[in-house]
């Protein structure tokens, strides 16, 4: 067990409160469990979850959603509670702590959300693409308060730098690439020829993905496909743009030049301005424009990040943008939920 004078432990080049101890995993393989104060714990994790930035209602909202989890996977584990990760929630250690994220906990110290005064199970991903989903069509379980709900306020993330594509996202790959990316993880199909979205919720968010590939035919179903695939959500269409294609990409747009090498794009012309003197002689040519040859190539569309069910965390903030309370903002993401009292922390 590894203890301190004052209060903080480094391990792996991160900090940590608390204890640091070895312990056995469920798989009985030597691992670190850090215990910490519930109140030390929540501080990090709503600033790991999301940007201490955020709005104050909006980080209040996510303190009670992260203490509602917490409350209600306790003991899962031989040796420890929850994992530090996304399998749980996001825990990083003393480093994400800030004043605004300790406030967001002590303003809401010690209250969990419940439905019918019971704990809720409090899930929440980071942008739900303008609509929420229903839990059974993700997780399998029908929970009355995770019901599907409109969530304008993900818009907000379109007046972010970096939370802009959490919002609309497109990403291509080609038929080689996928089936490679397929494969690792165990799913082989060949190269794929076709992806048909077999069945898709009323959000919109696909529940059931067939891919046909030159070695026979697999599906995929309910959130799989975003894993499978390595796509920002579920809530996403796709097409096909055959090989023999051609694009042309302005000289300057280096970064679409570099996009279309990485699918395996070959160069197939390139367009030249002749350069001239001031007398009007020829001193060279400049490329002004380039075409290339495009591969088989799937390409996905779509908006939001994480699985859709329960509190949008970019839907929070467009709320307390607007003017809403962290009470209001739950009680809207959790329908038919109350904040309540339960001591702790």
């Amino acid at each position: 067990r590894f203890v301190t004078d004052d209060g903080i432990l480094q391990y792996n080049g991160r900090f940590y409160r608390g204890t640091l101890e070895l312990a056995l995993d469920d798989e009985n393989d030597l691992i670190i469990v850090n215990t910490v104060r519930t109140h030390d714990y929540l501080a990090s994790v709503v600033g790991s979850e999301v940007p201490s930035s955020l709005e104050a209602e909006a980080l209040a909202a996510q303190a009670v959603a992260a203490r509602t989890y917490l409350y209600t996977h306790l003991s899962r584990h031989k040796s420890y509670d929850l994992e530090g990760d996304t399998r749980d929630q996001e825990y990083d250690g003393a480093q994400n702590e800030d004043a605004r994220t300790i406030r967001a906990v002590e303003r809401t110290a010690g209250r969990i959300a419940t439905y019918g005064g019971a704990p809720i199970e409090a899930l929440y991903s980071a942008n739900a693409g303008g609509l929420t989903e229903n839990s059974e069509n993700v997780f399998g379980n029908a929970l009355p308060y995770l019901r599907s709900v409109a969530s304008p306020g993900d818009e907000a993330a379109k007046d972010s730098s970096w939370g802009r594509t959490s919002y609309e996202w497109t990403k291509e790959i080609s038929a080689t690439q996928l089936r490679d990316y397929l494969a690792v993880r165990d799913f082989t199909v060949g190269v794929p020829r076709e992806i048909t979205l077999v069945s898709v919720s009323d959000t919109g968010r696909v529940l059931l993905a067939r891919v046909v590939g030159s070695l026979g035919t697999k599906d995929i179903g309910k959130d799989r496909a975003r894993y499978y695939f390595g796509l920002r959500s579920s809530l996403f269409t796709v097409s096909i743009s055959p090989g023999g294609a051609t694009e042309r990409v302005a000289a300057e747009d280096t970064e679409r030049q570099k996009a279309l090498a990485s699918l395996g794009a070959q160069q197939a012309t390139t367009a030249f301005e002749i350069l001239r003197d001031g007398t009007g002689s020829e001193i060279g040519l400049r490329a002004t424009s380039y075409v290339y040859e495009l591969p088989v190539t799937f390409v996905f569309k779509g908006k939001g990040f994480g699985h859709g069910v329960g509190m949008s965390q970019w839907g929070a903030q467009g709320m307390a943008l607007k003017g809403s309370s962290a009470e209001q903002i739950l009680a809207y993401y959790y329908r038919g939920t109350a904040v309540t009292a339960v001591g702790g922390d």
